[in-house]
């Protein structure tokens, strides 16, 4: 059966976070929390077959230019089917229609050697998005912090995102 991308709707966050929780290879509970939180405020996408989410992605304005793409996930059986590579071309083209510059996002350095995240970052840059800075220390508390890289896409290039494994993640 196929899927479809359709935008997040009021009602939709218990479904996100339901898929999310799943997901604890890329979300612990301090995350889940978070983004329980921001689902109350960010817009976004979903990928489903019927009323079975398979994916999500939202998102927040940083400012007038640059949008932050906040969390994104694709269940582990639908990855590699195509779906981050699509949530992330929606989100392209609404940025782009709302005369956003670029967007950033925030995934696990590559200081941490973690493979579901090796995946994450290898799908955000073959979809074009380029490292922009390494945050130390950025996530985590106490002894037990670890470093955050901000990858960023320019959207003026008029490229779509492409390629690249659909191991998405936060």
């Amino acid at each position: 059966m196929t899927w479809s991308v359709r935008r997040i709707e009021e009602g939709d966050a218990p479904l996100v976070l339901l898929l999310a929780g799943s997901l604890d290879k890329w979300f612990n509970a301090e995350g889940l929390q978070k983004m329980a939180k921001d689902l109350l405020t960010h817009e976004g996408f979903l990928a489903v077959r019927g009323e079975r989410v398979l994916g999500f992605l939202t998102w927040e304005a940083l400012d007038e230019e640059v949008a932050n793409l906040s969390w994104m996930g694709v269940a582990e059986a639908e990855q590699d089917s195509g779906i981050g590579r699509a949530l992330l071309r929606a989100l392209v083209a609404e940025l782009r229609t709302r005369g956003f510059q670029a967007v950033e996002v925030s995934t696990v350095a590559d200081s941490v050697d973690y493979e579901p995240y090796v995946h994450t970052r290898r799908f955000y840059r073959a979809s074009g998005f380029v490292d922009h800075r390494v945050d130390a220390k950025f996530f985590g508390s106490g002894d037990d912090r670890y470093d955050r890289l901000v990858l960023s896409l320019d959207l003026r290039a008029g490229r779509e995102p492409v390629g690249g494994p659909s191991r998405p993640g936060p």
